[in-house]
């Protein structure tokens, strides 16, 4: 049998959003959403918050979570789990962003079995399309990532502007001229792939976006997107909060 790791990176100094993981949402922390959505899926067979803080350390023992301190080094989400993956066996690691409201393990569980059943899979992605009533809001908010994909369902590229640009400006919503997709930070990685994401140093583009997933295309690898209609909020702000 496979053994399938999630981890959820988390970290107290968001630029946007100070000490966001540890905002109350409910009565419990931001970082406890995440973990308890994690928690339903019933294909994950170990959940750890990665983490540099002890007061996010504390927080998450509190309610019942397992923690794994890392360093202060890593740039990134993933680069988080990987350190903390550093003594642990797994075949499939899922880092889930912990700012993430509205995931279900159900999703998680989609993506795992997909895997499971097609090794050719090295990483794979969530995204959602981008619709409702403040579709322009998104489309042009760089805090939400737009993804666009091929045929086959791999990622061409990520962007925090709204890709691709339509030359022809349509008469109507530009949600309608073409199916313009958010992403959804949760990253599903076989334990090759991450290895190899961590061998790569940070790619050009993926510092000029600060978008941790450009390192693979940067690289040359593929990243499967599996659509979803997961209502997933991603908390950048106290804004976000409102939505």
């Amino acid at each position: 049998m496979a053994r399938v790791v999630a981890i959820i990176p988390a970290r107290l100094g968001s630029r946007r959003f100070p000490r966001k993981a540890l905002h109350p949402i409910d009565g419990q922390p931001l970082i406890y959403h995440p973990w308890k959505a994690a928690m339903k899926a019933r294909l994950v067979d170990r959940l750890f918050v990665a983490t540099d803080s002890v007061e996010i350390g504390r927080a998450v023992t509190g309610f019942g979570g397992t923690v794994l301190l890392t360093s202060s080094r890593p740039r990134n989400g993933t680069e988080r789990v990987a350190e903390a993956m550093a003594d642990l066996r797994a075949d499939l690691v899922i880092n889930i962003q912990g700012d993430n409201l509205g995931l279900t393990g159900a999703v998680l569980d989609r993506v795992i079995a997909a895997m499971l059943a097609d090794k050719t899979i090295p990483v794979a992605t969530l995204a959602r399309k981008i619709n409702g009533r403040d579709w322009k809001q998104k489309l042009y908010d760089p805090n939400v990532v737009k993804v666009v994909v091929n045929d086959a369902s791999d990622a061409c590229w990520f962007s925090r502007y709204p890709i691709p640009y339509l030359k022809h400006r349509p008469s109507g919503r530009a949600v309608d001229a073409y199916p313009f997709l958010e992403h959804i930070g949760v990253y599903f990685f076989r334990r090759k792939a991450l290895a190899e994401y961590i061998a790569w140093p940070r790619g050009r583009a993926e510092a000029a976006e600060s978008l941790e997933q450009l390192r693979i295309l940067e690289n040359g690898r593929t990243l499967r997107v599996f659509l979803t209609r997961c209502p997933v909020v991603t908390v950048d702000s106290k804004d976000a909060l409102a939505t």
